[in-house]
């Protein structure tokens, strides 16, 4: 879910030490996931679960609260805060991901990368031709897709911490690592060489996710506890009122239903966009419900 209470980026804020870790709406969250300088940080999720979108959240949350973030992603979110830049590109190249760290967004230095479904990714082509005949070189062996994804995530040249995600189309097994579930050309299996440390998270109900925290192929794991609140139903119309009822303020079910009264009949796209924003509204109000809270500046000066 989308973890964003209001913009952080309209309060003036003191000037952010980039040693310091990436925030994120999950205390424990940012104890274990060590969101910091040049630390690739790999997570596994489940594909319909509600913590599938991790990645996009914790940008949003992260730009919301001050920090210049890219986000690789195949779908742009909903809310886009002026400090997060979005790549929609479906196979982004590892050369393309650093042209954009290395350019500035809004007059300042990305101090966060977040790639959404890692394996999109491709390494830049070798500088040669490989060229080989099997006779002269027994040795050789072509590169593997597994090989070649590790090469891409070697390839970032970035010393800002970055997150990246992959999701399975079914639930994680928390007990066992990834290189011990999957075969080694796994998504999931690579993330253990390419990244310290991979987080694999598995829903328990439907307000606690365990996370399974590896620090690299040596057996032994460290089991955490976190609690993150599912969304409530919202496929339909009907479902998305009673959310709006249940969680919404107290005027956000009338303001939807009168601007939906505004819309057009033949006009997808403003009827789609209102409700993505009161959807928006609903998962904005939900994670209020665990996110720390923000430091307000007084006119003084001083934080309260």
């Amino acid at each position: 879910m989308t973890s964003t209470i209001g913009s952080f980026d309209e309060q003036p804020r003191t000037p952010r030490d980039p040693q310091d870790p990436i925030p994120t709406p999950w205390e424990s969250f940012s104890a274990i996931a060590e969101l910091m300088y040049r630390h690739k940080v790999g997570v596994v999720v489940e594909r319909a679960a509600p913590e599938a979108s991790l990645g996009t959240d914790l940008a949003v949350y992260a730009a919301e609260a001050g920090i210049p973030t890219l986000l690789c992603t195949p779908q742009r979110p909903p809310h886009v805060p002026p400090l997060l830049l979005v790549d929609t590109h479906a196979h982004p190249t590892t050369s393309r991901i650093n042209e954009r760290l290395q350019a500035q967004h809004r007059g300042r230095e990305f101090e966060f990368l977040v790639v959404d479904d890692y394996e999109r990714m491709s390494p830049d082509a070798y500088p040669f031709v490989d060229r080989y005949d099997p006779i002269d070189d027994l040795d050789y062996e072509p590169p593997t897709p597994a090989g070649e994804l590790l090469r891409a995530v070697q390839m970032l040249r970035t010393n800002v911490p970055s997150l990246l995600t992959t999701t399975l189309p079914t639930t994680p097994d928390t007990s066992r690592s990834p290189q011990e579930n999957f075969p080694a050309e796994h998504p999931a299996s690579v993330l253990m060489d390419a990244c310290k440390p991979v987080l694999t998270l598995q829903r328990i109900d439907l307000r606690t996710v365990q996370a399974r925290v590896d620090l690299s192929s040596t057996p032994g794991a460290q089991l955490v506890t976190l609690p993150w609140p599912a969304l409530p139903a919202m496929r339909t119309l009907a479902e998305l009122r009673q959310a709006l009822t249940d969680y919404g303020a107290a005027d956000d079910r009338d303001h939807f239903e009168a601007e939906l009264d505004a819309v057009a009949l033949d006009d997808l796209d403003q009827f789609s966009g209102t409700v993505q924003t009161y959807r928006q509204r609903v998962i904005q109000r939900t994670a209020a419900m665990i996110l720390p809270a923000q430091p307000r500046e007084r006119r003084d000066g001083h934080h309260r």
